[in-house]
């Protein structure tokens, strides 16, 4: 409605002007939509994608010795001229340093005094920004040395804010008696008196003792927020910078040592570009490499110790800090003897899991042994995901107060094996000490393994931390040799396929042998390569798993086809399929997840903890969770108040994966029921559970995910409720200035109805829209530029074709209908907008992608691209990214995703509209309590939901979790690096959006029954089109009057109608009791300005009427109470009851609203 009333008024402006001899409207020559084009070249990519690997880097540098003396560059003495980013000079934990921000280049220059090899050891605080880490690419003298250089990745410091943990004095305790405990074991404590008793309030120990964790087991005192049922609600977490080194590696974990770079004689600059986060650096510092100790050198140091005597237990769920905040403490009730464990309330006993999965996220635990001497570090953990692989956990110690050389200084990773800790597959709970693995060939080539526990040496009264991070350990060189088949494997498919083309004739003899002799040898070298991979995890695991026989499926296949010429046409599509096949297996065995209950340090002679309970232990757990599974109130959970009651739950029904429900569940918990103080029924439903729920009358109150479609489907039917009356609905949705979402997602989510009231009937949470995916890689190689319109994409066709490759295109007509500036739609829904010269423009440029141009109509996008058959394709952009991190790891950084190609008009401006899809969340009609639903919907589609939510997601699923979320403020704060998020902005700031009105399921039927024409039968699309024109029309007044919504007849525009019934007015008017001649004039310039169709003259005239009718009904009541009594009456709606009105003002009124609409009509139509 207020877009409307802003047309109005330009259209009456512009009305006024033409009126105005000489009068004209002067134009910004800028183009919004040219701004949200691309601006990055393929030049800009070419220096990445040319970097050789760190593999190559390392042999080609191999005879260059390591320096011998270190080099700092202070962080503020940087290199003014050669510098990009927006830096600043400032000052931070009173240390000063050079803040960069998440993008831009900043340079330093070094003098090398001797060719030599350094590892450089940056010292950077991490300003507080969004949940990623800190990201860059480094490069000397303006290269990247190697690959990996492009992905250096500095970790931020993120802690939980604990809650004091309180203890209810006993009656048969003293206050003053645990207080005085609480003091001697090193815990701040103080009592408090409520109605119900004296508690003594605890704070979390920042250094954990044997003393203050006795003391916190034996009496279970917790650090959580807890709701009314005693459930444990997860700590929020903060950043919390603070000054941090970071000596520079692989972010994948393929190499356990950091990265050694050559530096030459002389004078050298190095830089860091911003991908992602800001960060102050202090120094950046080139250091000799040191090879870290063996163990058995560390053992041999501490030969002569004696064992330690004390015991340290660390809840695992209690960490110093962490990494990221998505590793988090989470609830096992699987076993009896989780510590703690609990079947009458949710008790968060546990870390990480699929949380605590990707390379560099790490957990800190501090704490201080009271006897110095030889401990063993013991986990109680679980390792259930990665089927038949172990995973694997670095180790670091940081001791404080201590010197280099003393006993007991530890200053990051104390011995190689540190590096490579394993943590073998299990179903079950295990438990023992941290150790490492060796692996061991007989002479028969038979692969034999042993597992070592490692003891470290602990200095009493020392405060130590300790670090797991995640890495992938002795398992890295088995994926990077994964990676690299991979990669082989795809570049030999890509030389077949340029023989042969995407459909080869099995039957046709290629010469393969002939041509390409070297292809062909290379499959059986990676078919050796993999199934010694495949032979090394079976032994290691001690059995085989469905990692390794994925690995011979695929042996096999390369054998049959390097073999026998014959069997490579035959079998090149069943190669494509498990090149994906290994892609998904690379980015399993890339994850580590482990599950901890607890850290203990203690002495080797110490017995290990129990990992499994007995028999009876198991049983009293197993009928306790039962029989509480019917008591414990699940619809409150992370409610903090006993005000709440059942009538106020507002259940929630989403149809999505288990995973996203538990999300969502968590995040009800932790954030939305405690700060509301609002129950949530969550309900993870089938799709096709919501109609028929709703019939029934047992529908929820709120419904997650109902796609924009469906939502104005149910909503004509009365199912949805309005929820435009809302509190803070115009502030959230409308208002541009406050507003949370684009137009475009609020576009879809209403409609208008009889009486030409819009209403709206949800609130967007995720909104979808196609992007172009390019190969860099193969661009550049083929020296073709990043498209930016559609005749770079036609000019890109032949230079493709040559190669065997292809674009992928959808037939989806309407983004260049959109991009010509048409629309679907005409006259408010009445009638379908194809036969305008704009829409059949845009239909023929479609098909001709795919008749004149040979566009391929069906294929797999996403196998195609990782491929290298389809370099470049429109595709959506958030399934099609979640696709691809996960299922083309191989081509990491050879592809990126970019705004839309456009159109280019006369005076270069480029229109690259995308159309976007919405799903919405919204309230079923007889929802019993509205005003706690309207908040669940609110906060569910917030900024801070939606930013939490995705995040989330990343976490447990990876980068292939990504969320396409509607918030605008939510946006900016998504996982994405700099580059993505620049990209992603770029078009959402380029939207369009098709309203869904009654009918609009046809459409997509005809329209392709007129391109399958056009395709299969070379028939004229517009021919086809225009052929289909009457049959949509038909169809959509049909749904409109099953609807009691107005309508054309065949061949009418609402313009046209508009006139006919200002001609009728015209004669009523004449015959009312007060018409005069003094309406004689404008009726006869009403009939002129008909007949010569003058929109802005219609819109004076309007006024005109206007002016008239508050002269003759001021207040308005004689037309709403003649309007209102001729509906009553005749039983027909406001649009219908200007045939049956008799009153002067009641036919002025009409007049004035249909010459409006028809100025308006006439105004919107375009050729």
């Amino acid at each position: 409605m207020e877009r409307t009333k802003f047309q109005r008024l330009c259209a009456l402006f512009l009305a006024v002007l033409f009126l105005i001899p000489g009068g004209m409207v002067v134009a910004s020559a800028e183009d919004t939509a040219s701004q949200s084009v691309t601006d990055k070249t393929i030049a800009d990519v070419k220096e990445q994608l040319n970097a050789i690997s760190y593999e190559e880097y390392r042999q080609k540098y191999s005879d260059v010795k390591r320096a011998t003396d270190e080099i700092t560059i202070k962080g503020i003495d940087y290199d003014k001229d050669n510098t990009t980013a927006e830096v600043s000079v400032g000052t931070y934990d009173g240390v000063e340093a050079l803040y960069t921000p998440g993008d831009g280049i900043v340079t330093w220059n070094v003098t090398i005094p001797e060719t030599a090899k350094y590892s450089i050891i940056v010292e950077y605080y991490p300003n507080e920004g969004k949940s990623s880490s800190v990201q860059r690419i480094f490069r000397i003298d303006n290269s990247i040395p190697f690959s990996e250089a492009r992905y250096i990745t500095m970790p931020k410091v993120w802690k939980s804010v604990y809650t004091e943990g309180e203890l209810k004095v006993g009656k048969k305790q003293s206050a003053d008696e645990l207080l005085k405990n609480a003091a001697a074991a090193g815990i701040e404590a103080r009592s408090e008196t409520r109605e119900d008793g004296t508690y003594i309030i605890y704070t979390i120990p920042e250094v954990w003792t044997s003393d203050n964790a006795q003391l916190v087991e034996e009496n279970v005192i917790r650090f959580f927020k807890i709701d009314v049922d005693d459930n444990e609600i997860r700590n929020s977490m903060k950043q919390a910078p603070k000054w941090c080194t970071f000596e520079m590696k692989d972010v994948d974990g393929y190499y356990a040592e950091s990265f050694e770079f050559v530096f030459t004689k002389g004078e050298h600059s190095v830089s860091f570009e911003s991908t992602n986060e800001p960060a102050s650096i202090k120094s950046i510092r080139l250091v000799p490499h040191t090879d870290l100790t063996s163990y058995a050198d560390y053992s041999a140091k501490y030969a002569g110790e004696s064992k330690g005597t004390d015991r340290v237990k660390l809840e695992a769920e209690f960490p110093s800090a962490s990494t990221t905040q998505t590793v988090y403490p989470v609830e096992d009730r699987t076993c009896a003897i989780n510590s703690p464990s609990s079947t009458a309330h949710t008790v968060l006993n546990t870390i990480g899991g699929d949380k605590w999965q990707t390379s560099g996220q790490a957990l800190e635990y501090t704490f201080r042994v009271n006897s110095s001497g030889m401990y063993n570090i013991v986990t109680r953990f679980r390792q259930n995901l990665l089927d038949g692989v172990y995973t694997s956990r670095a180790l670091y110690i940081y001791s404080e107060g201590l010197e280099p050389g003393a006993k007991g200084y530890y200053n990051g990773i104390p011995f190689t094996e540190a590096t490579e800790l394993v943590f073998n597959y299990s179903t079950d709970w295990q438990s023992g000490a941290v150790q490492y693995i060796t692996k061991q060939y007989d002479e028969n080539g038979k692969l034999s393994t042993d597992y070592h526990d490692i003891e470290l040496y602990f200095e009493a009264g020392v405060t130590y931390n300790i670090k797991f991070e995640v890495t992938l350990g002795s398992m890295g060189d088995v994926v990077r040799q994964i990676n690299e088949s991979l990669e082989a494997i795809n570049s030999d498919y890509l030389d077949i396929l340029q023989l042969t083309g995407a459909n080869p004739d099995k039957y046709r003899d290629y010469g393969f042998y002939r041509i390409m002799p070297d292809t062909i040898i290379d499959l059986k070298r990676q078919a050796d390569i993999l199934e010694g991979i495949a032979n090394d995890m079976a032994a290691t695991a001690g059995v085989k798993s469905t990692n390794s026989a994925t690995l011979n499926k695929i042996v096999v296949l390369l054998r049959r086809m390097h073999g026998d010429e014959d069997e490579i046409a035959r079998n090149l599509d069943q190669l494509k399929s498990y090149l994906g096949t290994l892609g998904t297996l690379l980015s399993d065995v890339k994850t580590q997840p482990v599950q901890f209950d607890y850290i203990v340090i203690q002495s080797s002679d110490e017995a290990i903890p129990k990992a499994k309970p007995n028999f009876f232990q198991s049983f009293v757990h197993e009928m306790s969770s039962f029989f509480m599974s019917f008591v414990r109130n699940y619809n409150r959970m992370g409610a903090t108040s006993e005000d709440v009651d059942t009538e106020d739950t507002v259940e929630v029904w989403l149809a999505t994966g288990r995973d996203q429900a538990q999300v969502v569940r968590n995040l009800i918990n932790n954030d939305f029921t405690p700060v509301y103080n609002v129950p949530v029924n969550l309900k993870l439903v089938a799709g096709s559970t919501l109609l028929p729920s709703i019939l029934s009358g047992a529908g929820p109150d709120v419904y997650i995910g109902l796609g924009e479609d469906n939502v104005i489907n149910y909503a004509i039917r009365g199912a949805l409720m309005e929820i435009e009356n809302c509190e803070g609905f115009y502030d959230l949705a409308i208002n541009e200035e406050t507003r949370q979402f684009n137009e475009a997602a609020m576009l879809v989510l209403g409609i208008e109805d009889a009486e030409g009231d819009y209403h709206y009937y949800g609130l967007p949470e995720n909104q979808s829209f196609p992007m172009m995916f390019i190969r860099t890689d193969i661009l550049a190689d083929l020296n073709l530029e990043i498209p930016k319109t559609w005749d770079d994409i036609l000019e890109a066709v032949p230079v493709l074709q040559s190669q065997n490759m292809q674009i992928g295109l959808s037939t989806d007509y309407k983004i260049f209908l959109y991009q010509m500036g048409g629309t679907l739609f005409a006259d408010d829904g009445m009638r379908i907008n194809l036969d305008s010269n704009t829409a059949l423009n845009s239909f023929q440029t479609m098909c001709n992608m795919f008749t004149m141009y040979s566009f391929p109509y069906k294929y797999d996008f996403e196998n195609r691209f990782r491929t290298g058959e389809m370099p470049i394709g429109i595709a959506s952009y958030i399934a099609t990214y979640n696709k691809l991190v996960v299922y083309a790891t191989e081509i990491r950084g050879m592809w990126q995703f970019v705004p839309l190609p456009g159109i280019e008009d006369a005076d270069g401006n480029i229109n690259n509209v995308s159309v976007s899809t919405v799903s919405a969340i919204v309230m079923i009609s007889g929802c019993s309590n509205v005003e706690n639903a309207w908040s669940f919907m609110t906060w569910h589609v917030g900024a801070k939901c939606q930013s939490d939510y995705a995040n989330e997601m990343v976490a447990i699923l990876g980068d292939s979790a990504k969320h396409s979320t509607a918030n605008l403020n939510a946006l900016s704060s998504l996982p994405w690096t700099t580059e993505e998020y620049r990209n992603v902005a770029l078009q959402f700031s380029n939207l369009a959006s098709i309203p869904n009105y009654p009918g609009s399921y046809i459409i997509g039927r005809y329209t392709r029954f007129a391109f399958l024409s056009a395709y299969n039968d070379k028939a004229n699309p517009v021919t086809e089109l225009l052929s289909y024109i009457p049959t949509i029309n038909k169809e959509i007044t049909k749904k409109r009057q099953e609807f009691k919504l107005e309508t054309l007849e065949t061949g009418q525009t609402k313009a046209g109608k508009r006139m006919d019934q200002i001609t009728t007015l015209l004669e009523t008017l004449e015959k009312s009791s007060g018409y005069n001649a003094s309406y004689d004039e404008i009726v006869k310039d009403t009939r002129s300005v008909l007949k010569n169709k003058e929109a802005a003259a219609m819109l004076v005239l309007a006024e005109k009427y206007a002016a008239l009718i508050a002269s003759v009904d001021p207040s308005g009541t004689i037309a709403s109470e003649e309007i209102a009594s001729v509906r009553s009456s005749r039983g027909c709606a406001s649009y219908e009851a200007y045939e049956y009105v008799k009153e002067t003002a009641t036919a002025l009124y009409y007049i004035r609203q249909y010459l409006t609409d028809a100025a308006d009509a006439l105004n919107s139509y375009v050729d």
